[in-house]
C-alpha cells in the first residue's frame, strides 16, 4: 500500500521521464525561506533546478517564456497580467525531470515551493508546457490550497478546427509530458460531437496521469465513443504542437 500523499495507483513504467517546468515572476523577498510544514514540501527534488535570475537579464534566453510564440499566446491572455511580468525584477524557473514515478509526491512539493514564492512576492506564474498563466492568489487556490490531485489542473484540452479535414474539429491536449506519458490528439471530429471526444480526451488525461498505459494498436471500445477507432503512438518531444509524444486517434467518417 502506497504512502504517497498523492498516488498513481494505476502506474506502470512507460520508460519516459516526468519533464516538469515552471516560471514565477515577481519581486521576491530577499532572503526567501520555505517553511516545508506549511507548504507541504520535502524540499527541492534530485534531478531539478530552482533558480533565481533577473528578469530583464532572463529575456534575452531564446526560452524566455515572454517572448516568440508563447509569449504572444500569454498577452492575448491577459495584457494586463502579463505586462507586470514583464515589469517584473525576477524570475525564478523550476525545471527538471525524473524517471517516471510511482507517485506525484515530487509535483506535490514542487507545487508547494510555488505556493511558497505566492506568499512571497511572486506576481504571477507561467505554465509552457500548458501554454497558460494565473495570477500568485488564483494560482495558489487553484494547486495548493486544497492539497488534492485533479488531473485537469495540470494539462490543457482543446478544441479548435481541424486543419486536414474540413467542417470538421480537432481535440488535443498539451501538459501529459508531466507524467511521463503522451499527449491525446483526436481528429475529424464532427461539431455535434465536440463534446464526446472532449470527455474522451479527459478520461485518457485521467487514466495516464495516474500512472494507465495506453497500448499502441488498442482498438477503443469506450461507452459514448464510436467504433472503428484505433489508437497509434505518434510524435516526439521535438513536434512543437504538443512538445510531447502523443495517442492519435481518427473519428471514423
Amino acid at each position: 500500500m502506497s504512502d504517497a500523499h498523492w498516488p498513481r495507483p494505476q502506474w506502470q513504467d512507460s520508460g519516459d521521464p516526468a519533464f516538469l517546468l515552471w516560471f514565477v515572476f515577481g519581486d521576491l523577498d530577499p532572503d526567501f525561506r520555505i517553511d516545508a510544514v506549511t507548504y507541504r514540501t520535502r524540499g527541492t527534488p534530485a534531478g531539478f533546478e530552482v533558480v533565481r535570475y533577473e528578469n530583464k537579464a532572463l529575456s534575452t534566453w531564446d526560452g524566455y517564456p515572454l517572448g516568440g510564440t508563447l509569449g504572444r499566446v500569454l498577452w492575448e491572455e491577459s495584457a494586463q497580467l502579463f505586462e507586470r511580468m514583464k515589469s517584473a525584477r525576477d524570475c525564478v524557473m523550476l525545471r527538471g525531470a525524473i524517471a517516471d514515478p510511482s507517485d506525484l509526491d515530487v509535483l506535490r512539493d514542487l507545487v508547494g515551493t510555488i505556493a511558497a514564492l505566492c506568499d512571497s512576492g511572486a506576481i504571477a506564474v507561467v505554465d509552457p508546457q500548458t501554454l497558460s498563466m494565473l495570477a500568485a492568489p488564483q494560482w495558489r487556490e487553484r494547486f495548493f490550497d486544497g492539497d488534492a490531485f485533479e488531473p485537469r489542473d495540470h494539462v490543457l484540452i482543446l478544441c479548435d478546427e481541424d486543419d486536414k479535414s474540413t467542417g470538421r474539429m480537432h481535440v488535443h491536449t498539451r501538459g501529459m509530458r508531466k507524467f511521463a506519458r503522451p499527449d491525446i490528439d483526436i481528429r475529424n471530429v464532427p461539431p455535434h460531437a465536440a463534446n464526446i471526444a472532449g470527455e474522451l480526451a479527459d478520461r485518457f488525461v485521467r487514466f495516464q496521469a495516474l500512472g494507465g498505459i495506453v497500448a499502441d494498436g488498442m482498438a477503443l471500445d469506450i461507452e459514448g465513443a464510436p467504433s472503428g477507432m484505433t489508437i497509434r503512438h505518434a510524435g516526439s518531444i521535438d513536434d512543437a504542437a504538443f512538445n510531447n509524444r502523443h495517442l492519435a486517434l481518427r473519428w471514423p467518417d
